[in-house]
């Protein structure tokens, strides 16, 4: 019971660590983080080291999975360098030797008290390190998570049960092929249970052939579980999983095939060359556990660019995802003040392009939309603050006086517009009430057709910048605060027939208008100050 508990919490401390690092590389994903990552990646001899490495000093191929799909979620890698580095982190999970040399139980109690430190300064309530002190601790958590499976785990190797329930498997192949799939279930580490096969080889409980089933048995459990934690996963995130299970059926296919070739037939293939080098039953079973993942890359390799194909078919990204991505915005862009003005611009038309569907699923005569609101809401913030990053990176990258000048007007133009985000998708939760009173229903009414025709005609009016229609926004953005006060007023009359609920969607939508009408016309003031200077 106490492995048990101590694996279940480890397995909790896991989850919770990849939330946090999730939301806090979102937070603090930069153009500069990108860069150097995708630098990393890259380049196969990179990749190839990183993967080595993570699945060495982890010995978990699910939490380099899952590390994996936070970065692609993010942007910071693609599905297509992701993929190679999960090949290559099951090799090196092998890699036991390299594991005993780290003391990984310290360096993550260490992490954890580092992190702690960093609250204790209060750094996570600084806009400069409070995203890198949540890193931090999503790290020290998943690391622990991982600490406290392994620990759980630990006894497995030596508990005269699982001993004595692998022992069956010493008189049947399919046997030990089962007991390799549902012990790895339960330990969550392929790595273990082959260590347990060993130790049972050494003691000659048993030989090679069976004990080879044990351990590819549990080679199949590691994509199994990879696919059981992680089949809930949006977008690109579950192709990455999807990939470790047919990274590992493939492999246990075609290596369970070639065994069987020559049990069957005698053809000397990998049990003649173990007997020729004269390995150990327990060197043997160590042997497999590496074939196995070489062979699972060779048996995908082939089909690589068919197993993309599938994966992007079956699991595309999310419309968060798509949307959440920059259209125009690329590091050589910024090699021209001028052309960097000019995407961030068209970033901008882009979206107050989208406003107006926060509200379309209010309108009546537009029931269907095609995006949620929260879809767009968290997908513009993600450009927004993107084309954040750009304009600082613009900023530091030219210097003179004209440039900075316009790269001003620009942030606030860019922070304006995430005001907009936030306040028109308030609007539209503070106005999805269900069977509202008639008065309600009609103020409601004109608020958002009022409302989705200004943030039409701002889309409209960034792009071509038609004098008519400044002035007609600019008409449309006076003052509203009187005619809010007297719509108030007018409602809030009507006493105990208009429920509290409801006078509290009336304050809320009028407020909330006035507040989108407002920022409208300080985006129309904006506009046309961004030209250069002798223009």
């Amino acid at each position: 019971m106490d492995i048990l508990i101590t694996i279940f919490a480890g397995l909790g401390l896991f989850f919770m660590g990849i939330r946090l690092i999730g939301h806090n590389l979102k937070q603090m994903t930069g153009r500069r983080l990108r860069a150097l990552v995708g630098k990393a990646v890259a380049h196969s001899r990179a990749a190839t080291l990183y993967g080595l490495a993570a699945g060495a000093v982890m010995q978990s191929v699910n939490a380099v999975i899952f590390l994996l799909s936070t970065l692609v979620s993010t942007g910071v890698i693609t599905t297509r360098q992701a993929l190679p580095l999960i090949n290559w982190a099951n090799l090196g999970t092998s890699m036991i030797v390299l594991l005993a040399s780290v003391n990984l139980h310290l360096a993550v109690l260490l992490m954890v008290g580092l992190t702690g430190v960093a609250y204790y300064l209060r750094l996570d309530q600084s806009a400069r390190y409070r995203h890198l002190v949540g890193l931090l601790m999503g790290l020290g958590l998943l690391f622990l998570g991982i600490d406290f499976i392994k620990t759980g785990a630990a006894p497995l190797k030596y508990a005269p049960w699982l001993q004595d329930l692998l022992k069956p498997t010493a008189q049947s192949v399919s046997l030990g092929f089962l007991m390799g799939v549902a012990v790895t279930l339960v330990a969550q580490s392929s790595s273990t249970v082959t260590v347990v096969a060993m130790t049972l080889a050494a003691a000659g409980v048993l030989d090679l052939s069976h004990g080879s089933a044990v351990v590819l048995g549990a080679g199949l459990a590691s994509g199994i579980s990879a696919w059981m934690l992680g089949h809930n996963l949006p977008g690109s995130a579950r192709q990455l999983v999807t990939y470790q299970l047919i990274l590992k059926t493939s492999g246990v296919a075609a290596f369970g095939a070639l065994l069987l070739l020559e049990a069957f037939t005698g053809l000397p293939l990998f049990m003649a060359a173990f007997q020729a080098l004269g390995l150990t039953p327990a060197m043997g079973l160590a042997a497999v556990y590496v074939l196995l993942q070489v062979i699972s890359d060779l048996a995908v390799h082939p089909f690589h660019h068919a197993i993309e194909h599938f994966l992007a078919h079956h699991h595309p990204p999310t419309d968060e995802e798509v949307l959440g991505k920059p259209h125009f915005l690329t590091d050589q862009g910024l090699a021209e003040p001028e052309t960097a003005l000019a995407l961030v611009d068209c970033e901008h038309h882009r979206l107050l392009q989208d406003l107006p569907g926060f509200v379309d699923a209010l309108r009546s005569d537009n029931p269907q939309t095609r995006y949620a609101t929260d879809v767009l809401m968290s997908a513009g913030t993600a450009v927004a603050r993107e084309c954040d990053h750009f304009i600082t990176a613009l900023a530091d990258q030219h210097r003179s006086r004209d440039v900075l000048e316009r790269t001003i007007v620009l942030r606030e133009r860019n922070d304006l517009i995430m005001s907009l985000q936030e306040t028109v998708h308030d609007f539209h939760m503070a106005a999805a009430e269900k069977d509202p009173p008639e008065p309600v229903q009609q103020l409601l009414h004109s608020l958002t057709e009022s409302l989705h025709m200004i943030l039409a005609l701002l889309a409209d009016t960034h792009h071509n910048q038609d004098a008519d229609d400044l002035d007609m926004l600019r008409a449309l953005t006076q003052d509203r605060s009187d005619m809010m006060d007297a719509v108030r007023r007018r409602l809030l009359a009507m006493g105990e027939s208009l429920p509290p609920a409801n006078q509290q969607t009336v304050f809320a939508c009028t407020t909330l208008f006035e507040r989108a009408v407002w920022l409208v016309r300080r985006h129309v003031l904006s506009l046309g100050v961004l030209a250069p200077q002798g223009q």
